[in-house]
């Protein structure tokens, strides 16, 4: 009968495994939200149906072009500093997309925010390989952080 080893993990590892994990749930969730609501946006702020390809892909576009860049940066500046970076930057990009106005601005407004909020996440989501992991307590969140990083990617 094989023993297991107590858990070494500290309170602190676990949090950053939260952490990096919520971070790049909020990217998913954010790319589904916006897919599932544009058929209102349309209606509501009266976007071209190039314009409501724009808002959807274009954050996309952003988040592909700009995700070893993000890595560089990690490496160059910091990896905590990035991280707040690229969630707080998120942040306030997806409340400036909330607040679109309406008229004829408001369809460039919405497109060049979702392209500035899909960088942001890139920040954000280039420090899950940066996470050193000890397989001893901790490992078995490895798969967890794991299948949410690789989702759609």
């Amino acid at each position: 009968m094989a023993t297991t080893a107590p858990s070494t993990a500290s309170p602190r590892r676990n949090l950053t495994l939260v952490a990096m994990i919520l971070a790049v749930a909020m990217m998913f969730i954010d790319q589904t939200i916006v897919s599932l609501a544009i058929p209102s946006l349309s209606g509501e702020l009266t976007l071209s149906s190039t314009g409501a390809q724009w808002i959807v892909n274009g954050y996309l576009l952003s988040l592909a072009a700009f995700f070893i860049l993000g890595g560089k940066l990690a490496d160059t500046l910091g990896h905590r500093k990035m991280l707040y970076v690229g969630v707080t930057g998120f942040a306030v990009c997806s409340a400036l997309c909330g607040a679109t106005p309406t008229g004829s601005g408001g369809e460039a407004w919405i497109i060049f925010f979702r392209i500035a909020q899909g960088v942001r996440p890139v920040k954000a989501a280039s420090q899950r390989s940066h996470l050193h992991v000890k397989p001893s307590g901790f490992g078995e969140n490895l798969l967890t952080l794991s299948l949410v990083c690789s989702k759609g990617e």
